[in-house]
């Protein structure tokens, strides 16, 4: 079997792409928050760091808050509602701390 340029480079190109999936979303699970039902999916690298992938739009609490910030709901910290959410699927083993 030959390999060709063009099979290193589709190969290659699958890699990467593989490899930015796992990086995206390796180690994320859905969590719904409780007060509100929204699913996010969460992911927990150390006890301290939280990721939070929202699927469509933030809730209410968190555009208000930006809103009010002016700044995008990316960079308004979590509700406490969902951060309870996140921390209960972490004690309940629903959502690991890799």
């Amino acid at each position: 079997m030959t390999v060709t340029g063009h099979d290193l480079a589709a190969h290659d190109g699958r890699q990467q792409r593989d490899e930015r999936q796992e990086y995206l979303a390796g180690g994320l699970a859905e969590v719904r928050c409780e007060a509100c039902g929204l699913p996010v999916r969460a992911g927990k690298r150390s006890a301290m760091q939280t990721s939070v992938q929202w699927s469509g739009p933030a809730c209410d609490r968190l555009s208000e808050a930006a809103a009010a910030a002016g700044r995008p709901t990316a960079l308004v910290p979590t509700c406490p509602e969902l951060r309870a959410s996140i921390d209960r699927a972490v004690r309940e083993g629903r959502l690991e701390v890799s």
